[in-house]
C-alpha cells in the first residue's frame, strides 16, 4: 500500500466519522431535544434527520401513559404500579386503579420549558404527570366519604379528578355540616371541605401544573376500586341496616296495603253480596211478576171460558127448548097424525101388528105341547083327536084375540 495516502485516507474517514456522530434521527411517535456546543437548544418533532454538530440530545416521547391498573404492565406504558393509594373525607383509605395518557406539547418555547424543568421523559413522567395524577386522586377522594365513593359517586369521582388533573385543583372552602358520630351516637359538628363555584356555576380551578407546561389530557378512566376491610365492613352493616330498614318500611307498607286491600275487598264483598240481594230481588220480582200475569191470564182464560160455557149453555138450552118444541110439535104432529090414520082405518096395522105378535106367540106355545101320545094303546083314532083339539085351541085363541082388538077378518066383498 503506498504511504502517501495515508494521510488522506485518515482524513476522510475522520470527517465520515465526524459527519455520522453529528446526524441523528427522529423516530417517529418520539421527539428529541438537541443541546448545542453552543448552547442553544433546539427540538425535532418529525420523523427523520436532524444536525446534532455534537450537541447533546434527549428523546421524548409524543404521549406519556400512566398505568395505574391492576395488570401492572410496564413493557407498553411510561409508568405502570398497581393502583394508586387514597385516603377519603372520613378517614377510610382505598385504591383506584385505572389508565391516563398525556401528550406534551407541540410548539418548541414550551417543549423547551418542560426540558429545562424535568431535563428528561422519565422526569417528566415521575416527577410531574404521577405526582399530578396521584394529587387529583386524592383530592378527590377528600370531598366524599368512602361510603359515598363505594355507593354513589363512581362517575361523579371519575370526573372531579379528571378535571383536577387536567385543568387544576379545585378551589376549596370549609363548610360545618351537623352529623350523627357512628362511635358514640351523638350529634357533632364537623367541617368538611366542598368544591368553590364561581358566578357562571363552574367550580374555580388553581393553577395547573399540566397546562403551565402545555400537557394536554387525553385520556383518563378509572377502572375499578378497592377499599380497605373496614370500610366495607361498614358499608355492609349500614347496608345490612338499610335493607332492614326497607324491608321493615316495605311490610309496614304492605301490611298497610293489605289492610287497604282487605278494606276495600270486604266493602268489594258487601257491595256483592247487595248487589246480589238485589238481582235476588229483582229476580223474585220478575218472576212474581210474571205469574202475577201468567194468573190473571189463566183466570181470564177462565172466566172467557166460563163466559164461553155459559154462551154454550145458553145455546144448548136455547137448543134444548127448541128440540123440545120440536119434539113436542113432531109428537103432536105424530100423534095427531097417527089418530087420524088411525081413524081412517080403525088402527088396522097396529091391530095387525099385535095379532101377528100374538099369534106368534100362540103359535110357539102350541108347538112345545105333546098334542099326539107318543105311546098309544088301544085304539088308533086318538092321535086324529088330538090333532082336532089343537086346531080348535088355535081357532079359539084367534076368535079371541080378533074380537079383542076389534078386528075383522073376514074377506070384505067390496070390488
Amino acid at each position: 500500500m503506498n504511504t502517501k495516502y495515508l494521510p488522506r485516507i485518515i482524513i476522510i474517514a475522520a470527517i465520515f466519522i465526524i459527519a455520522i456522530m453529528s446526524i441523528g434521527i427522529n423516530d417517529a411517535g418520539n421527539r428529541t431535544v438537541v443541546q448545542y456546543p453552543t448552547g442553544q437548544l433546539f427540538v425535532k418533532f418529525t420523523p427523520g434527520w436532524y444536525l446534532k454538530a455534537f450537541g447533546t440530545v434527549t428523546v421524548y416521547r409524543d404521549v406519556l401513559t400512566y398505568d395505574y391498573d391492576k395488570t401492572n404492565d410496564g413493557a407498553t406504558s411510561s409508568m405502570s404500579q398497581q393502583g394508586i393509594p387514597v385516603r377519603y373525607q372520613d378517614g377510610g383509605t382505598g385504591t383506584v386503579y385505572g389508565k391516563a395518557r398525556f401528550s406534551l406539547p407541540n410548539d418548541e418555547i414550551t417543549m423547551l420549558n418542560l426540558h429545562k424543568a424535568f431535563r428528561s421523559n422519565a422526569g417528566v413522567a415521575s416527577k410531574l404527570i404521577k405526582t399530578v395524577t396521584e394529587e387529583g386522586m386524592n383530592l378527590t377522594a377528600g370531598l366524599m366519604s368512602s361510603e359515598a365513593a363505594y355507593t354513589e359517586k363512581r362517575s361523579i369521582f371519575t370526573q372531579w379528578s379528571s378535571e383536577q388533573i387536567s385543568g387544576g385543583k379545585y378551589q376549596t372552602e370549609l363548610k360545618q355540616i351537623s352529623t350523627v358520630d357512628e362511635s358514640t351516637g351523638k350529634r357533632v359538628v364537623k367541617n368538611i371541605p366542598v368544591i368553590t363555584y364561581g358566578k357562571d356555576g363552574l367550580p374555580v380551578h388553581l393553577k395547573s401544573d399540566l397546562r403551565e407546561y402545555g400537557i394536554h389530557v387525553n385520556g383518563f378512566q378509572i377502572t375499578d376500586w378497592n377499599f380497605e376491610q373496614k370500610t366495607l365492613n361498614q358499608i355492609s352493616t349500614k347496608r345490612e341496616a338499610t335493607m332492614a330498614i326497607i324491608t321493615a318500611k316495605a311490610n309496614a307498607e304492605r301490611a298497610k296495603q293489605d289492610a287497604l286491600t282487605a278494606e276495600e275487598q270486604g266493602k268489594a264483598n258487601v257491595m256483592t253480596a247487595k248487589y246480589e240481594k238485589e238481582v235476588e230481588k229483582e229476580r223474585a220480582i220478575v218472576v212474581a211478576k210474571q205469574n202475577k200475569e201468567v194468573a190473571v191470564i189463566k183466570a181470564q182464560q177462565l172466566v172467557d171460558v166460563a163466559e164461553q160455557q155459559k154462551l154454550e149453555a145458553e145455546q144448548k138450552k136455547l137448543a134444548a127448548a127448541e128440540y123440545k118444541q120440536e119434539q113436542i110439535l113432531r109428537g103432536e104432529g105424530d100423534g095427531e097424525y097417527k089418530r087420524l090414520v088411525m081413524e081412517a082405518d080403525g088402527a088396522l096395522a097396529q091391530k095387525l101388528l099385535t095379532y101377528e105378535r100374538v099369534m106368534s106367540r100362540f103359535a110357539q106355545a102350541v108347538e112345545k105341547q105333546k098334542w099326539v101320545p107318543e105311546i098309544q094303546m088301544g085304539m088308533s083314532g086318538g092321535a086324529a083327536d088330538g090333532g082336532s083339539s089343537a086346531m080348535a085351541l088355535i081357532d079359539m085363541l084367534s076368535v079371541k084375540t080378533a074380537k079383542d082388538l076389534a078386528l075383522d077378518m073376514s074377506l070384505s066383498t067390496n070390488n
